[in-house]
């Protein structure tokens, strides 16, 4: 049996029968360092970095979720929406997201202790994953319902990697590296919501309900030039 001598040295104290044997080891630094990179980039970009671009991104297509609704009732009952009540189920889309980060945060507790850190993380994209499932599908299924069910479950994916992103940084960086590690997640987050307001761009919008990639210039929009 092996261990380190000290915290930080590349020295292994190794039992050997009835003597002890010093060992010393010359452990790679850039062979950590890439790998705590790689840690970072993977827990940031399937963590705070999706809670900061869902936070941003839902306004970019306001006027397509409520078309969308209007259009979805007038199928099912032959009549269109209230404008009142066209409101009202846009705001219940967005409000569900943080309800959903509530939900999240509340559960990152026991889920961290159950299953420690790095599974709870792997475990959270499952949240993710359905949600984008039936943001894909609602249009085809004619649901909106599948859009409010979508933003709660992304809502309790970020309340979960928001609270245990940080913690499972904090325990993999090095004692030197542990303050700047942990606040990759607030870096994570601010990246997220940048890139929602530019995916968001009026005039460059790249979001559909079809899961399609569209680029809409302003020609296409009617503001060309007369």
């Amino acid at each position: 049996m092996c261990r380190r001598l000290s915290e930080g040295s590349t020295s292994l104290l190794c039992l050997w029968g009835s003597g002890e044997l010093v060992i010393s080891i010359e452990f790679s630094k850039n062979v950590q360092g890439r790998v705590l990179l790689l840690t970072i980039c993977a827990a940031g970009i399937g963590g705070t970095f999706q809670f900061g671009y869902n936070l941003s991104i839902i306004n970019a297509p306001t006027m397509h979720i409520q078309e969308f609704t209007n259009e979805t009732w007038r199928a099912r009952t032959g009549r269109p929406l209230p404008d009142h009540q066209v409101l009202l189920v846009w705001s219940l889309i967005v409000a569900l997201y943080p309800l959903g980060g509530l939900f999240g945060a509340l559960l990152a507790g026991p889920l961290a202790i159950t299953l420690g850190r790095k599974k709870s993380l792997l475990v959270n994209n499952a949240f993710v994953v359905a949600a984008a499932i039936l943001f894909g599908f609602s249009r085809k299924a004619g649901s909106f319902e599948m859009l409010m069910l979508g933003r709660l479950l992304v809502g309790v994916s970020a309340g979960v990697s928001m609270s245990v992103q940080p913690m499972y940084l904090g325990e993999s960086a090095p004692k030197e590296l542990r303050g700047a590690v942990a606040m990759t997640s607030a870096v994570f987050t601010a990246l997220g919501i940048v890139t929602g307001q530019v995916v968001g761009l009026r005039k460059r919008q790249i979001w559909d309900f079809k899961g399609e990639c569209v680029l809409v210039t302003p020609e296409e929009r009617g503001e060309g030039r007369a």
